[in-house]
């Protein structure tokens, strides 16, 4: 019983550990970090069997981030699978990678999403939650995006 329970184990530690493999965004282009981005919601969704309406909601192009709790333990998935944020601890220094990758070809939109994280990182995340931290910074990163009329 007890090999049997060791064994389990390590296949459950040794998938957790391929779970949060962080990606290498350098040399990936725009669309290849939209969709690996996409896929995550994605993956995240299936694995925690929440609505799609969340993710639609959120993707509308106003200012409107969902507050279920749903969209919350969504949020978290998402980050954390990418390496953005570990338990309660943005990782500022991945994120402004993304945004470097991603917007390499066009200063302005990078220095608007770079403004948008240094926004994000005056927020006190003290005393919160995983899923609390993530919503927080969803929040902020799509109301920064629609305020300095990045494309969302």
């Amino acid at each position: 019983i007890l090999a049997t329970i060791n064994l389990v184990h390590s296949h459950i530690v040794q998938r957790r550990e391929s779970d949060h493999e962080e990606v290498d965004f350098k040399g990936m282009s725009r669309k290849e970090i939209d969709d690996l981005e996409d896929k995550t919601y994605e993956d995240c969704r299936l694995k925690l069997n929440i609505c799609k309406c969340f993710l639609e909601k959120y993707y509308k192009s106003d200012n409107v981030v969902p507050e279920e709790v749903e969209f919350k333990k969504l949020t978290a998935c998402f980050s954390e699978k990418l390496g953005y944020v570990k338990g309660t601890k943005p990782n500022w220094e991945r994120i402004k990678l993304a945004y470097e990758v991603y917007y390499h070809d066009n200063k302005e939109e990078l220095d608007k999403a770079l403004k948008v994280v240094e926004d994000c990182q005056k927020i006190p995340l003290d005393n919160l939650d995983e899923n609390e931290v993530n919503y927080v910074l969803a929040k902020c990163t799509k109301e920064g995006y629609v305020k300095g009329g990045l494309e969302w």
